[in-house]
């Protein structure tokens, strides 16, 4: 059984459940925006299938890439169990900071070991732009998300998530650029995987006040999530 052809089918049910998570999220009516949510099953059924989509895409493609991409998945459904407290922790937040983190670094050692034939590994224009990424990063960081109010464990793993998060981004832009193609998809999904983890940032640590920001937390987490592993599967099968 050629098990990539059920990947297109699996996207449309994923895009498909996301889209009436979204809308059911929309007609909850209440003051507080920590309530307004994707209703907790979608949320639960959408991680793991992407950990089963990951699966899917390691089992054909076989390849060391694919294989680092679907670990990075299964710690991102640990992050999503911690972060719905599902898996009840003291601080939530920091348990799906730390499996989110381990998620970044399996994705960014993919993205190495594609852009390591290229040589630009040892480029020194790679190293700067990985400087200025992380400067940017860490002014935002000061600008919008330390909160002298939160817990010193929550600034400083948000500053460390941060940079993770900001160099997986980075790293992808780099395998798109040298690579093209498919490739493309990948940088699209980690800028809205991006997206979601600041507006996390801003509303849970921060001060920043959003309307709805949690749905707009899962639409641009799923979507990047997809990017993802599906960019990795596009890429390295056709």
């Amino acid at each position: 059984m050629k098990f990539h052809l059920i990947l297109p089918i699996l996207a449309s049910a994923q895009l498909l459940l996301l889209g009436w998570g979204f809308y059911a999220g929309m007609q909850i009516v209440s003051d507080d925006p920590g309530q307004i949510r994707l209703p907790l099953g979608a949320r639960i059924i959408l991680s793991l299938s992407l950990v089963f989509t990951a699966f899917i895409v390691s089992l054909t493609l076989k390849s060391t890439v694919s294989n680092l991409v679907l670990l990075g998945m299964i710690l991102s459904f640990f992050g999503d169990l911690f972060n719905a407290e599902v898996i009840p922790l003291p601080v939530p937040l920091l348990g799906g900071m730390t499996a989110f983190g381990g998620a970044h670094c399996f994705y960014i050692a993919a993205f190495y070991l594609l852009l390591k034939p290229t040589g630009v590994l040892i480029s020194t224009w790679y190293w700067i732009g990985s400087a200025v990424v992380w400067l940017v990063t860490i002014t935002g960081w000061v600008r919008f998300i330390r909160n002298p109010d939160k817990i010193p464990a929550l600034n400083c793993g948000s500053l460390i998530y941060a940079l993770l998060v900001g160099t997986m981004a980075y790293c992808s832009f780099i395998v798109a650029f040298k690579l093209g193609g498919w490739w493309w998809i990948i940088p699209l999904g980690a800028v809205l995987f991006y997206i979601s983890d600041t507006i996390i940032g801003i509303t849970d640590i921060g001060r920043v006040m959003l309307k709805r920001p949690h749905l707009w937390i899962w639409l641009t987490y799923i979507m990047g999530q997809m990017g993802i592993i599906y960019g990795v599967w596009l890429g390295l099968a056709l």
